[in-house]
C-alpha cells in the first residue's frame, strides 16, 4: 500500500496531523479534545519515518543507501532542533503555542510535498 499510494497517503498524513493541531489548538484545554489529538497524532505521525524512508530511496534510486543515511540525520537534526524550539516556545509562549508553530512547519512540508510531485514521489513501481 506505501509504494503504491505513498504521495497520497503523504499528503493525507500531513493534512490531518495539520488539522489535529488545529484542533488542539484551539480545544487544547479539554480532556476528549486532547485524546482524540494523541489519538490522530499517532495514526499519522507513527507511520512518518516508512513513508519518509520509502520517498527517499525512490527518488535516490540507485544513491538510496546515502539518502537513507541523510534521512537518519535530519530525523535526528529535527529532533534536537524540535527539543530547543520546544524549549524557548515553552518558556516565551507557554504551551499553548505548540500547535500554532507545528501548524507552521506542517503547512511548509505539506507544500513542499505537494509541489515534490515529479521528483519526490517518482513513479517507480
Amino acid at each position: 500500500m506505501v509504494d503504491r499510494y505513498l504521495r497520497t497517503l503523504v499528503l493525507l498524513s500531513l493534512s490531518v496531523f495539520t488539522l489535529t493541531a488545529i484542533m488542539l489548538g484551539f480545544g487544547g484545554k479539554l480532556p476528549s479534545v486532547i485524546y482524540l489529538g494523541i489519538a490522530l497524532w499517532g495514526l499519522t505521525f507513527g507511520g512518518a519515518a516508512t513513508l519518509l524512508q520509502t520517498a527517499s530511496a525512490n527518488a535516490a534510486g540507485d544513491g538510496a543507501d546515502v539518502a537513507q543515511s541523510m534521512v537518519v540525520t535530519a530525523w535526528n537534526l529535527a529532533i534536537a532542533g524540535g527539543g530547543i524550539i520546544g524549549g524557548v516556545l515553552l518558556e516565551t509562549r507557554g504551551v499553548s503555542s505548540f500547535p500554532w508553530a507545528i501548524c507552521i512547519l506542517l503547512l511548509s512540508g505539506l507544500i513542499v510535498a505537494w509541489q515534490a510531485k515529479k521528483h519526490g514521489f517518482p513513479h517507480s513501481r
